[in-house]
């Protein structure tokens, strides 16, 4: 692979990549949340809040194969720009159609699966051409900015979008994504990538099974990868009692209102902007593996933080004041897990494979999670959310645990690894 991209030419890409991580996710988050609160309103039920965390899911492991052959055999920037017209193109459709056809829920969670779709291939594509559009000395740097940038603007997309709800409604809320979806597509427009030379497929396969199988043998026969999609599975599953049970908790167990969801939420990632932040003028970690692994052990202590939280006699101020405080906490380390994960992937792994190697990882971290949603959803409507989130945490720090044994060993009997 050869490219010659310079550093100030790495440094204007970073900036439109950070501005279209802005704008995306102020529109995606703030429009989420929207569904969300339409869906828990209706219908009074935990598991309405999730409904994204189940469709997102689904859509990627559908996709995960002809997503991540095609991206690794296409040129990227077409790719880009036809995934986020189509959305577009999609919200122009549901913004005609809510008002004419009497069926706005099926509506809404048909534009979901659009998104969903559209989203697995703008965000495998990015991940495969992050190298036509910085330099090596600029990787690390564009993935702490994007984190960042993304989780600046989450910190306040909660409450922004508590706020449209009420003033402007779903339908309003739909007008101003259309609007963020044009702007990013104009900025994706103006990026340029830079052509590798490294064109190789990484075989001669034709079927889209034997094309992408590739991607899947490279990651079973690299333990860190390996590993680490192993654990993500289960820690997801896991992690959907945070995406069900707050919102459940806060709002309908406790009746806290939307707006101090939205502090909590917002806090989660507050904590990851700080991460980022820190992460950016930090060296890297000597091993990934290990690093992510103890991180992990402090998240599920946390997690378990949490459930005694909810258990103690706590006043409504107390209580959320100690929720902000621990979610600002989680955020943060979430930041030193996924980011330093994400340059590993970009500098390991061969660029001919990001495609497949990348659709595969992401959607396989994120298979558990409709099973959590559906799991945790019938959990907080039949048990107190404390108890549930002390057993979770506990299971999470003993898993976390014999894993960290395990990793140990490896590194002490292959220390090359």
């Amino acid at each position: 692979m050869t490219t010659s991209i310079s550093n100030r030419q790495s440094v204007i890409q970073i900036v439109k990549a950070a501005s279209s991580d802005i704008i995306g996710t102020l529109g995606g988050d703030i429009f989420s949340f929207a569904v969300g609160l339409m869906l828990l309103h209706r219908t009074h039920s935990a598991i309405s809040f999730g409904l994204g965390s189940i469709i997102y899911p689904v859509v990627g492991l559908l996709l995960v194969m002809p997503v991540g052959n095609l991206v690794d055999r296409r040129r990227h920037k077409p790719l880009i720009l036809v995934s986020k017209l189509t959305v577009i193109m999609a919200l122009l459709l549901y913004s005609w159609g809510v008002a004419r056809v009497n069926a706005p829920m099926l509506l809404a969670i048909a534009l979901l699966v659009v998104i969903a779709g559209c989203d697995k291939v703008t965000n495998t594509t990015f991940t495969a051409a992050v190298h036509e559009l910085v330099n090596d000395n600029h990787v690390k740097m564009l993935a702490t900015i994007e984190q960042a940038a993304t989780a600046g603007i989450q910190l306040v997309a909660p409450v922004l979008a508590a706020l449209l709800y009420g003033w402007i409604g779903f339908a309003g809320i739909v007008r101003v994504v259309i609007v963020t979806e044009v702007l990013t597509w104009l900025i994706a427009l103006s990026m340029r990538f830079h052509p590798l030379t490294d064109t190789d497929d990484g075989g001669t396969a034709k079927s889209q099974w034997a094309q992408f199988q590739v991607g899947l043998r490279y990651i079973r026969e690299h333990f860190t990868l390996l590993s680490v999609v192993l654990m993500g599975i289960f820690l997801n599953f896991l992690l959907a009692s945070i995406d069900v049970g707050l919102p459940y908790a806060i709002v309908q167990e406790r009746h806290l209102g939307s707006t101090r969801l939205s502090w909590v939420l917002s806090a989660f990632s507050g904590g990851v902007l700080l991460g980022n932040l820190v992460l950016s003028v930090l060296p890297k970690f000597k091993n990934v593996h290990l690093t992510i692994l103890r991180l992990s052990l402090v998240i599920g202590s946390l997690i378990a933080v949490v459930g005694l939280t909810f258990m103690a006699p706590l006043t409504a101020t107390v209580l959320v004041v100690g929720l902000i405080g621990i979610a600002l906490v989680i955020g943060l380390v979430l930041a030193f897990v996924n980011t330093p994960m994400s340059v590993y992937m970009q500098m390991t792994v061969p660029t001919r494979l990001l495609g497949r190697v990348g659709s595969t990882f992401a959607t396989l971290m994120q298979l558990a999670l409709p099973l959590g949603t559906v799991v945790y959803g019938m959990l907080f409507q039949h048990i107190a959310a404390g108890p549930v989130y002390l057993v979770t945490g506990l299971v999470i720090v003993g898993y976390i645990a014999l894993n960290l044994r395990t990793a140990q060993r490896h590194y002490r009997d292959n220390p090359d690894a």
